[in-house]
């Protein structure tokens, strides 16, 4: 379904006539022919026309994307398909390569480099000194656009294993005030708390204190907002983590009331995941 369709859909169900929508917007020839012969509309209209349907812009686009998979949708669940297969194809690598050549989207090569790095680094065969020309070109780019959004957001997150310590410090003092602006925005929960836990849990890793206190700083923040439980929950484990790592003795540290809680919600996968972790962090 095209946007001209959904609109039209939109606007029927909502009950408006097109003179009742564009009233104080638009003319009315404006959205006749948008929604009958799909002529360009300007975002400041559109918005305007979502506005009195009393829609969000995060929900027209979660209603488009339903409607019809554009290519990068599309070549990004294929990525994802193969990620989880274990394997990453030739033809699927070239296809997002050409993608980028062909519309200098920097979209196709974010996703190109996850193809090529992803899966090596699961396996721990990642060399980061194989792609200290993309790996900085990637850092240009973050460090360029000074409000972050979704994009960029997801994009260091889920390359931050490709970042030396000290580009993820910068990357991430940069990015500080449009992080806390998006705290206050519903639509980032889920995307904040996986952002800071991933960088918790890279600084574990890494042994490196500094990502870590600071990750562990901003998902200490988000978790005291209402709607942040896994946050506060995660931020919780990785504190007694840290005392446990700590500790001269650290089986004195029990997580058993943590994990107890966690099993009334059924999540078994998630207290294998996270004991794995600290067998992998406070026995190695």
């Amino acid at each position: 379904m095209k946007q001209a369709q959904l609109i039209k859909k939109l606007r029927l169900e909502r009950g408006f006539t097109q003179k009742q929508l564009c009233e104080g917007i638009s003319s009315r020839t404006t959205l006749s022919s948008f929604e009958n012969r799909g002529t360009e509309l300007s975002s400041g209209i559109l918005l305007q026309y979502l506005d009195r349907m009393n829609l969000r812009v995060e929900e027209y686009q979660l209603l488009l994307e339903d409607q019809e998979i554009s290519p990068k949708r599309r070549l990004a669940d294929q990525f994802v398909k193969e990620y989880y297969a274990g394997h990453i194809s030739k033809e699927l690598k070239a296809e997002i390569w050409q993608n980028y050549l062909t519309h200098h989207d920097f979209y196709y090569y974010i996703l190109w480099f996850e193809t090529e790095t992803i899966l090596a680094y699961k396996n721990d065969r990642f060399d980061a000194q194989k792609y200290t020309k993309e790996i900085n070109k990637i850092c240009d780019y973050l460090f360029k656009v000074e409000v972050w959004q979704h994009f960029e957001m997801t994009t260091f997150m889920n390359l931050m294993f490709a970042f030396s310590d000290e580009m993820i410090l910068a990357l991430l003092e940069s990015s500080k005030e449009t992080l806390a602006e998006n705290a206050a925005n519903p639509y980032y929960t889920s995307l904040l708390t996986t952002f800071f836990i991933n960088g918790v849990i890279l600084g574990f890793q890494r042994c490196n204190d500094q990502i870590l206190n600071q990750f562990l700083t901003g998902l200490t923040t988000v978790a005291k907002k209402p709607k942040y439980m896994y946050a506060k929950m995660m931020a919780l484990y990785f504190d007694k983590l840290l005392q446990a790592r700590a500790a001269t003795d650290p089986t004195a540290v029990d997580f058993t009331e943590f994990y107890n809680a966690l099993a009334l919600f059924n999540m078994t996968d998630k207290i294998k995941e996270l004991q794995d972790f600290y067998t992998e962090i406070i026995e190695k």
